[in-house]
């Protein structure tokens, strides 16, 4: 099988088994905003942006050192201590971490959401700190050892667990926010032990303090960057909480969930293959030409996805959500840019981990967080969420030209950048002619236009991002049949 060939085989089975984490939140769609309010909907999304800044500031994760330090080792027993080692060290930070948020429970309510009485949504979500810990050590290992199918059924039962707790919990029981909290606590708890029991009995347990240093000395400013990381991601909630109300966070939760489609559906799938693949194909003579291909390839994605969200995603806020919701549409296109270009920076961050410049990461999302600070302080007080989706993709782009021009200073991957130019065009243009000339009607009429819209888009972009000798081979492949 080529190299191509297994990162999509792959990829594909990770992108089916991310869908399924991911899709509870479009299922339940319709039964969120008609049992929520966009003020609940709000809650939920300060809720998560405090879980994470937790576990990133305490919860010690090394999910991108393993997968280096794993491959780096030449026997069996020692590769499973780096993943037993650095899943003991991180399940210590992030015990601590929990047990920290929840003491701290009533003060931090009163910062973030100005009203003490969601303390206890505080400490329920704080122990998700533990259990996202542990369920992503064990899926950081099945990618590693190349388990896609085993992944797969981990997610699905998640799934399962997941729509079965919520229905039960917000439909039932009518429990609303509170059903909406436990459900997902419940969830990531059973999950979390199956994915530690299931690890652990493969690798076994055995602890090395060299390791254990490697490991922290290589991610101490990967733990610094990723705590800059969420405020450029996330402190966007709380400006808009600030500068606006919690309904319009709610709004933008909304879009957000709307604009991370593209990450979520194409990127994390194919990095779960790239992040632990890159580094082998770093060992060739001649590796340009894989980075190449897997750029252009991912971009092409990217782009084509991007332009069905931006297009199609007012339609269907319409249908599935109350109309408190549709004005959330505005927003997701600045957000889909925005992710497409966090995406393409985290591709180019790879000239820094392969030269252990992982410090050069940091920098990068200092400078993005002091130019993303000063874009929300203006835009924000003006044109609310929407306003928070414009300054977000301005500081990605930001990020990516810093990541683009440091890293081909250390370890040039040579990739040609007009193409990504033109292909970022062809979605804004695509995405403007669309606000023009369509609507967000279910009607015959808007849906083939749109129709139209995006396979013309389709087109140009695959055109655009593939080289002169993979399109005649193409050809001929089709001429053939």
């Amino acid at each position: 099988m080529s190299q191509a060939q297994q990162m999509v085989k792959h990829s594909t089975i990770y992108a089916v088994g991310n869908i399924s984490r991911q899709l509870v939140g479009f299922i339940m769609l319709p039964i969120y905003t008609h049992y929520l309010t966009p003020a609940d909907y709000g809650v939920i999304g300060l809720l998560v942006f405090l879980v994470s800044l937790f576990e990133v500031v305490l919860g010690g994760h090394m999910f991108q050192a393993v997968p280096k330090f794993y491959h780096q080792e030449e026997t069996k027993l020692l590769k499973n201590s780096v993943v037993s080692t650095a899943l003991l060290v991180t399940s210590f930070f992030s015990g601590m971490a929990s047990i920290l948020m929840a003491s701290f429970s009533g003060p931090l309510a009163e910062v973030v959401f100005g009203k003490e009485e969601y303390s206890i949504y505080i400490i329920i979500f704080s122990a998700l700190i533990v259990t996202h810990a542990l369920e992503q050590y064990g899926l950081t290992y099945l990618r590693i050892v190349k388990k896609p199918w085993t992944y797969f059924n981990f997610n699905m039962i998640k799934l399962g667990l997941q729509l079965g707790l919520n229905i039960l919990t917000i439909v039932v029981l009518d429990w609303g926010l509170m059903g909406l909290a436990l459900s997902s606590l419940i969830s990531s708890v059973i999950i979390a032990l199956a994915l530690l029991f299931y690890t652990v009995y493969k690798t076994g347990f055995r602890v090395r303090k060299t390791i254990a240093i490697y490991i922290l000395k290589f991610s101490w400013p990967l733990w610094i960057s990723g705590l800059i990381g969420l405020y450029i991601g996330s402190s966007n909630r709380y400006f808009i909480r600030v500068f606006s109300s919690l309904d319009e966070v709610g709004l933008f939760e909304l879009a957000a969930k709307f604009g991370s489609i593209v990450s979520v559906l194409i990127w994390l799938p194919f990095s779960q293959y790239w992040q632990t693949e890159r580094f082998e194909i770093a060992k060739l003579n001649n590796p340009y030409p894989n980075y190449s291909m897997a750029f252009r390839m991912i971009t092409a994605l990217l782009i084509v996805a991007g332009v069905g969200v931006s297009i199609f995603s007012g339609v269907i806020i319409n249908i599935m959500s109350d109309e408190l919701f549709h004005t959330a549409a505005k927003a997701i296109p600045y957000l889909v840019i925005a992710g497409i270009f966090q995406c393409l920076t985290i591709f180019n961050n790879f000239s820094f981990m392969l030269t252990d410049r992982t410090l050069e990461i940091t920098k990068n999302n200092a400078v993005t967080a002091v130019a993303i600070t000063i874009f929300y302080f203006i835009l924000i007080p003006f044109y609310g969420f929407v306003g928070a989706s414009i300054a977000f993709a301005l500081g990605s782009i930001v990020q990516y030209v810093y990541a683009l021009h440091n890293g081909n200073k250390l370890y040039p991957l040579k990739i040609r950048q007009t193409p990504l130019l033109i292909s970022i065009t062809i979605l804004l243009i695509a995405t403007i002619i669309d606000r023009s000339l369509t609507s967000a009607d279910l009607t015959l009429e808007a849906i083939t236009l749109k129709s139209v819209i995006f396979f013309s888009a389709l087109f140009l972009t695959l055109y655009c991002l593939s080289s002169k000798l993979e399109r005649k081979q193409l050809v001929k492949k089709y001429l053939k049949t």
